[in-house]
């Protein structure tokens, strides 16, 4: 997992790092202490499981920043770290992970560490499309692909059963988000399904070969990519 450090207290900072080398020393830690850096590198593609926050800075608030983070990488979790318990309640609305009270220590981080490991096991994306007028939830990873039928996609899964749900290829993109890739005209797949991505085809993890569009052969490489460097980012 990949981790980092945001406080614009250097001597702060390094006692963290040196918690972090006790505790857990298998684990990438950037640190940071001005936020620019930080939401810099975010905005680049760097992906963080956790992000220890300092709340009072000088550019923005720990509060702040975690707003942000919500909306542009909501898939990191937060904790703030503080000298006060002032905060807790606005804490609790930003749906942090945790509040630490100043300095961490390292029963504090194994404790984060234990939380967050509980976090990711019940955060598997959940989607409700609705079928002949009833509403089902299906877990992300549980559809492989989904395939245009008139005026329907068609949701294979993983278990082989079939979902009809009545949406535009722009509506499922958009529900389905960035793990899902438009192949070609009325098929978006799984990223997670695709056993190869080549120039012109991918080849599914069921052995079929697709050819890709031909228009966006180029962005489909690049989403591809993208995603790829942000769960090996992640790991």
């Amino acid at each position: 997992m990949r981790f980092a450090i945001c406080d614009d207290n250097k001597v702060d900072i390094r006692y963290m790092q040196e918690v972090f080398r006790r505790t857990a020393p298998g684990h990438a830690l950037d640190a940071y202490n001005e936020v620019e850096g930080l939401l810099t590198a975010i905005s680049d593609g760097v992906r963080y499981d956790l992000l220890f926050l300092d709340i009072i800075m000088p550019e923005q608030s720990g509060m702040e920043v975690a707003r942000t983070l919500a909306r542009i990488a909501p898939e990191t979790s937060v904790v703030f770290l503080t000298d006060s318990n002032d905060y807790a309640v606005e804490a609790f609305s930003v749906k942090a992970l945790h509040y630490v009270i100043k300095p961490l220590t390292d029963a504090a981080l194994i404790e984060c560490l234990h939380r967050l490991e509980e976090r990711q096991h019940s955060r598997r994306r959940v989607h409700i499309f609705s079928s002949s007028g009833i509403q089902q939830m299906i877990f992300a990873d549980e559809i492989q692909y989904a395939q245009s039928n008139a005026h329907y996609y068609d949701l294979h899964l993983t278990d082989g059963t079939i979902m009809k749900a009545r949406m535009t290829q722009s509506e499922i993109q958009e529900t389905l988000g960035n793990s899902f890739l438009p192949i070609s005209r009325g098929l978006v797949v799984n990223v997670e399904f695709i056993r190869q991505l080549g120039t012109r085809s991918c080849i599914l993890k069921d052995g079929r070969e697709i050819l890709l569009s031909r228009k966006n052969q180029e962005a489909i490489h690049s989403a591809y990519a993208a995603y790829v460097f942000s769960q090996l980012s992640q790991r």
